[in-house]
């Protein structure tokens, strides 16, 4: 009897170290933009187009649109990630701290209040007019993906949403998961 609990133990944290062993050989093989330069990179973005495995996300998909956010470089280092977004016909704003790897382009973010850890990955952009970021969440045993499209404008040629669902879709994100997000004045337009 003990030695079949052992066997669970086991098991279980086999799988506990096969799980964070995936969720690190993923983030290795997530490219980021050459030559990343922060100093351009940083400014107002609007999320344009969202794909993602987040439960959250999944049920709440219908009722998201396009956000502001503002990314300013901190005298640490760290680049202060603040989103302002309408939420229940309410504006809110959260705000996180992304702190830098030793790859440029590549950041984490950790919630002590949700318990997850967030690896941020600048995979494209020409700084003026689009990026797209690749962001993996852990939290637990459990491990999610983002794909994000974000304009310097709220106005997006359509060539690069459909860059954006190309590139997520290349990232295994099925047509379900991705969304181009409806264009609103609400809540972006303050300061």
């Amino acid at each position: 009897m003990m030695a079949m609990g052992l066997l669970w133990v086991g098991l279980a944290l086999l799988q506990a170290l096969e799980t964070q062993a995936q969720a690190q050989d993923s983030q290795q093989e997530i490219p980021v933009q050459p030559a990343f330069v922060e100093d351009k990179f940083v400014g107002t973005w609007y999320s344009v187009g969202l794909a993602s495995t987040f439960p959250w996300f999944l049920k709440k998909k219908a009722e998201l649109m396009m956000c502001k956010t503002v990314l300013t470089p901190e005298i640490d280092g760290t680049v202060n990630f603040t989103a302002t977004f309408v939420s229940n016909n309410q504006c809110e704003t959260r705000t996180s701290l992304l702190r830098k790897t030793q790859q440029p382009g590549h950041y984490v973010y950790k919630s002590l209040k949700w318990g997850s850890e967030h690896n941020i990955f600048v995979v494209e952009t020409n700084y003026e007019e689009y990026c797209l970021l690749y962001t993996t969440k852990t939290k637990g045993n459990s491990n999610f993906n983002m794909a994000t499209l974000y304009s310097r404008t709220k106005d997006v040629r359509p060539e690069l949403k459909e860059r954006f669902i190309r590139f997520a879709k290349s990232h295994g994100f099925t047509e379900d998961t991705i969304v181009i997000l409806p264009k609103t004045d609400q809540c972006i337009d303050e300061n």
